[in-house]
């Protein structure tokens, strides 16, 4: 037999309103219903909204990676394998300060950026907070470092604008290639294979990012270097 709602907040301490908000998106299952005015969730919804707890509140995932979690876990994974594709990809946070959120307007006010700053960041592309729930942004302490250390600081040059655009662009068909590169190494693999390789290959992109990007940019000054002390 199932459980009425208001039996399964009482079980989890999930307050009724959340638990139809996971509902509506897709983080829970539908109840049956049994009346016009009753309906009865499946008591695995209780093991449900635990893992949803936990991913909330020790991993501070927002809910659209937690559905991604979910998703694996049907697919066959354990919560450690389907959480730990997410770690790699999000980075999961290792201390305390790594794990506060800000709204916009803590934001702001850490940055130093200004609201029409912020604007035309997000225009650009140029800002993507860590986390965007119910229409709104929350940012991380990442977010906090690139608005005050980066944007703060380049904005002002408004010549530019244009070349940042370009260069997101071009970010993007880097990453279009790393996915490309991906889906042939796991082709015909099974759920673990792809997983594993799935991890393994973020962690190697995340690497070769930086590191190819650095020594590019090193390899193009020492050029600009030696064709200068050729001029002269």
């Amino acid at each position: 037999m199932g459980l009425k709602i208001g039996e399964l907040s009482k079980k989890t301490g999930v307050p009724i309103s959340t638990i139809r908000y996971y509902v509506s998106n897709g983080l829970l299952p539908a109840p049956v219903k049994v009346g016009k005015q009753l309906s009865h969730y499946d008591e695995s919804c209780i093991h449900q909204l635990q893992i949803i707890s936990y991913l909330q509140e020790k991993k501070h995932f927002p809910l659209s990676i937690i559905a991604n979690i979910l998703r694996r876990m049907d697919e066959g994974l354990s919560l450690y394998e389907a959480e730990s594709v997410e770690d790699v990809i999000f980075g999961a946070p290792t201390d305390r300060a790594a794990t506060q959120f800000v709204d916009r307007e803590e934001f702001l006010a850490q940055t130093g950026l200004t609201s029409k700053e912020l604007l035309v960041a997000e225009k650009m592309g140029m800002m993507i907070p860590y986390m965007q729930e119910e229409g709104k942004c929350f940012y991380n302490h990442e977010d906090i470092i690139w608005g005050k250390d980066f944007l703060k600081r380049v904005l002002r040059f408004k010549n530019c604008w244009d070349d940042f655009s370009a260069y997101l662009k071009l970010g993007d068909k880097m990453l279009d290639r790393e996915f490309m590169i991906r889906k042939k190494i796991v082709k015909g693999k099974d759920l673990k294979e792809n997983m594993q390789l799935s991890i393994e290959l973020s962690k190697a992109a995340d690497f070769a990012r930086g590191y190819l990007l650095r020594r590019l940019f090193q390899k193009k000054i020492k050029t600009n270097i030696n064709r200068s002390l050729k001029e002269k």
